[in-house]
């Protein structure tokens, strides 16, 4: 019975090391450019999207930043890729939006011009 055992965890640990190693080599999936980034905001913040943009829009990892304190999201436009897009960049700074929470849904709080980037 304690051979039964023995043998049994050194096959369940050969398994686990076989499936971590097979994750770990996957490439990672994720485009840089992916309409993920805005289908995962908030109605508000979508909106706001489809209305500045001529078409289908995709966005890149810091596209949008939550702040849970504050309840806001950080909309920076220089990561916005689409047809149509409102002028969101004068000489080194572009043009960040802020949403706050109201009640359950979220409200445009703030344009304004900041330095591109963080």
């Amino acid at each position: 019975m304690a051979v039964r055992c023995l043998l049994l965890t050194v096959l369940l640990l050969l398994c686990s090391e076989v499936r971590a190693y097979s994750r770990a080599s996957s490439p990672n999936q994720d485009n840089p450019w992916n309409t993920e980034h805005i289908n995962v905001l908030p109605a508000e913040v979508r909106q706001y999207i489809a209305r500045i943009c001529k078409g289908p829009a995709k966005a890149q990892h810091d596209f949008a930043t939550y702040n849970p304190q504050e309840r806001r999201w950080r909309i920076n436009l220089e990561y916005l890729q689409c047809s149509g897009l409102i002028e969101f960049r004068r000489g080194n700074q572009c043009l960040d939006v802020d949403f706050v929470a109201a009640n359950s849904h979220f409200r445009l709080a703030k344009r304004n011009f900041a330095e591109c980037g963080y």
